[in-house]
């Protein structure tokens, strides 16, 4: 039973998990007690557990993957803006390892903004490719991908589970990705994105979309993902002159 306090027992409980924290009792990435577990150790009400476990989400502390518990957030990944890498890489450059889930991979006629990006004749087909991204398991992004079709076709000959897209598109294809402009903004998970990222409705969300050349600056693979913000960041270096 916790000692009587002034404040409400959910602040009690929230500095109690973020002494244990900084004393390192949990690693960034393990799974916290369950409310149930918290509730019972400590002798408190539902309601009184998951404010603080609340507190702790908005703080920043911790996240909550939905039918899984409540995990300590790992540094944030980090994509830097001056060179053209992959998930994969960034993923890989903080020697964590990507993983990847097939959600969709099939020819289409992308909607006509896609269309005008990739400069397609109306009608037009490419290959979709919709992927859940992991870093050590736990799912970071939702990349939505068309590739002309001729090489969204030779990437489904492989298992799009597994393989490395844009190292796969380079190394085995012979097609070099060159470079890229990109815009990245904000939004939040409607229902759909929720479901898939195992968030709840309404986290933050970056948005990146990308254009990525090759020679002759033929465009050849438009992309949208969808990046946890609690999890991604961005990080650029900026020159006076």
């Amino acid at each position: 039973m916790p000692p009587h306090r002034a404040a409400p027992l959910y602040h009690w409980l929230a500095e109690t998990l973020r002494e244990e924290i900084q004393q390192g009792r949990y690693k960034p990435g393990d799974r916290l007690p369950t409310e149930r577990e918290l509730k019972q150790r400590y002798n408190l009400s539902s309601i009184t557990v998951n404010r603080a476990i609340n507190d702790l989400a908005r703080e920043g502390w911790v996240y909550r993957q939905a039918g899984k518990g409540t995990f300590l957030k790992r540094d944030k990944l980090e994509g830097r803006l001056a060179r053209l890498t992959s998930f994969a890489e960034d993923v890989q450059s903080r020697n964590l390892v990507p993983q990847f889930k097939l959600l969709r991979a099939q020819a289409v006629i992308p909607p006509p903004a896609i269309a005008t990006a990739l400069q397609l004749a109306e009608n037009s087909r490419v290959y979709l490719i919709e992927r859940l991204q992991f870093a050590d398991a736990d799912p970071i992004a939702l990349a939505i991908g068309y590739w002309l079709l001729e090489i969204g076709e030779r990437l489904a000959q492989s298992d799009l589970n597994t393989i490395r897209l844009y190292d796969a598109v380079e190394r085995i294809l012979r097609v070099p990705l060159l470079e890229a402009e990109e815009s990245i903004s904000a939004t939040e998970a409607d229902s759909v994105l929720a479901r898939k990222l195992s968030v709840a409705r309404r986290t933050p969300l970056l948005v990146q979309e990308r254009l990525t050349f090759t020679t002759a600056m033929r465009p050849v693979h438009h992309t949208t993902t969808y990046y946890r913000a609690d999890c991604y960041k961005y990080k650029i270096r900026l020159a006076r002159q």
